[in-house]
């Protein structure tokens, strides 16, 4: 599996959670706290917004630890919204290709878990990606497949509707395999002003998810805005953190953070 975070607030340094924090998404590819993969060193990604439309994009193989490149860059970009995203494969090649963050336009996606039976699954659910988004497909991934699935439902249109259809048509043809393996999906999606989070699985064991506000140069220690979303909580104080169950999602705006059930 992965670890990912996502942050929208505060203009801050990439560095602030990337690698200044208690148990940072870096900390977390050496040894992650809540997932069956202790060690995610199969790659990374950060995908970043500035006053340009599309996001900076910055990823590659190496282990997240290990890249002088992601701390000297991490400590002099800032930024209102990012992504950041280490991997761990469930069975795809390492290459630039499959490391997450994925983007289209202006939208950004990430994604932990695995569509179960993937080998057997994959050409059916790549034939669901229309003609418009299907020239865009660079891995091999099914996370990359998910997002350019979603795309083609009308997720610029309406996100959770798209990906609860996206979902949908996936368990289906999960089914027509008869997949032994689980779906389970934790994700986030951006069009950079706007973030959408799921959490979902077939067997009720979603990967971990949590919102919260940790600590960072832009805030004050008596802030409680939710500035972030996470596969871990990167402090260990709980007042920070509060847990996304199982087949809900969440919905970040500058208003505020909402919550919502999937219906699948």
């Amino acid at each position: 599996m992965c670890r990912w975070v996502a942050y929208a607030g505060p203009e801050i340094y990439l560095e602030d959670l990337i690698f200044n924090q208690e148990h940072s998404i870096v900390n977390q590819s050496l040894a992650a706290n809540q997932s069956a993969w202790v060690v995610n060193g199969d790659g990374f990604g950060v995908a970043w917004y500035t006053k340009r439309t599309t996001p900076g994009l910055f990823k590659d193989v190496l282990p997240a630890w290990n890249d002088s490149n992601l701390r000297s860059l991490a400590a002099h970009i800032q930024t209102k919204l990012f992504f950041a995203h280490v991997r761990a494969t469930t069975g795809t090649a390492v290459n630039r290709s499959n490391c997450h963050p994925f983007i289209w336009q202006n939208w950004t996606f990430m994604h932990n878990g695995k569509i179960g039976n993937w080998h057997d699954c994959r050409k059916d659910v790549e034939d669901l990606i229309d003609h418009v988004h299907y020239p865009h497909r660079e891995g091999t991934t099914d996370s990359e497949a998910l997002f350019l699935v979603a795309l083609s439902k009308g997720l610029i249109h309406d996100p959770v509707k798209a990906f609860q259809d996206t979902l949908r048509d996936v368990r289906k043809i999960m089914d027509k395999h008869h997949s032994d393996e689980p779906m389970r999906i934790s994700c986030a999606l951006t069009n950079g002003q706007e973030i959408w989070a799921f959490r979902y699985s077939s067997d009720d064991q979603s990967p971990s998810m949590y919102f919260g506000s940790p600590h960072t140069r832009a805030s004050e220690d008596s802030s409680h805005t939710i500035t972030t979303i996470a596969s871990e909580p990167s402090d260990s104080e709980a007042a920070h953190w509060f847990k996304v169950e199982e087949r809900s999602g969440v919905h970040w705006t500058e208003r505020g953070l909402q919550h919502f059930k999937l219906t699948i």
